[in-house]
């Protein structure tokens, strides 16, 4: 699994390549606790790469979200594929992430809330 990162202004945009499942998500964790250590408060991450979301990503997402939180940060999705989007709506989680269609949107949307 690749996963490429990006500093846009004050937003990190995180873009996976491949699968996010149980053999991968260590090396999210990893970036995600040193990017937070940097004091990073917006994450968008751009899902175009990814084919599928496991339950056991999800979870890491839902994580690393209410952790962002804790800090007073911000996280948002982009680019979801449709098999995606379903598994984002059928686990019920669309309303707890701001899902966007372009990478784009999702950045405007998380640098209004760091500067609300």
């Amino acid at each position: 699994m690749q996963i490429d990162v990006e500093r846009e202004g004050s937003v990190v945009v995180l873009s996976p390549v491949g699968d996010m499942d149980v053999t991968t998500l260590p090396d999210f964790e990893s970036r995600l606790e040193a990017l937070t250590g940097e004091g990073v408060r917006a994450i968008l991450w751009d899902l175009r790469g990814v084919g599928i979301l496991p339950s056991t990503a999800l979870g890491f997402l839902l994580d690393a979200r209410r952790r962002l939180a804790k800090v007073g940060g911000h996280m948002a999705l982009a680019q979801a594929n449709r098999l995606v989007r379903s598994t984002l709506g059928t686990m019920g989680v669309l309303d707890v992430f701001p899902v966007f269609e372009t990478r784009e949107e999702g950045m405007r949307h998380l640098e209004s809330r760091l500067t609300a």
